[in-house]
């Protein structure tokens, strides 16, 4: 049987691969997958109508599809560019933005330890020249998969080492029942 002759006509084997590569990717936009599912459709010799059935959409958005795919290949199948003002955070920013979340604040210049959104959207501020907000940036970091939360504060480096020794020594010979001595008992008023 051939890959498909309906509407989008013969699809050579260069195509197919081509369709089910994309259809395995994990990250692509559900417009797309759909637009492909249906090319594969009918390459498979679903109908039209039972492509359009399956992914609930009439036949003449099907038909649509299936000659975009005849007339550009896969790229027509892609969404057109969205109308707006264009992004801040170009690849730059956000080379700039990873590499200053894996650094040290200190190592960088700063008179801090740990990073919040606000400090280092002003960072990248100065650096970049691009100023986004922290709430903004935020929504970067988890697109980029970085996990944001709060920083566990510690003492330890204020702490003499000889006396904690001392006093885990203490703790280790006496036991979590204290000294041996029983605790007056409570009486109630």
């Amino acid at each position: 049987m051939e890959w498909g002759t309906d509407v989008t006509g013969p699809i050579s084997p260069t195509q197919r691969a081509t369709v089910e590569a994309l259809l395995r990717e994990r990250d692509l936009r559900a417009r797309v997958r759909e637009r492909l599912e249906m090319v594969k459709g009918a390459a498979l010799g679903w109908e039209v109508a039972a492509i359009a059935v399956w992914c609930g959409r009439t036949e003449a958005t099907v038909r649509r599809w299936l000659g975009a795919f005849r007339d550009g290949g896969v790229a027509a199948l892609a969404d057109a560019p969205r109308p707006g003002r264009p992004r801040q955070a170009d690849t730059a920013y956000l080379t700039a933005l990873e590499t200053a979340v894996e650094a040290n604040p200190r190592a960088l210049g700063q008179g801090f330890d740990v990073w919040t959104s606000a400090r280092l959207s002003g960072y990248l501020a100065e650096t970049t020249g691009t100023r986004i907000a922290p709430g903004w940036l935020r929504v970067l970091l988890h697109r980029q998969r970085f996990a944001n939360g709060r920083p566990k504060h510690s003492v330890a480096h204020l702490q003499d080492p000889a006396e904690v020794a001392a006093c885990e020594e203490r703790l280790r010979v006496v036991g979590e029942k204290g000294e041996g001595r029983p605790r007056p008992l409570r009486t109630p008023f």
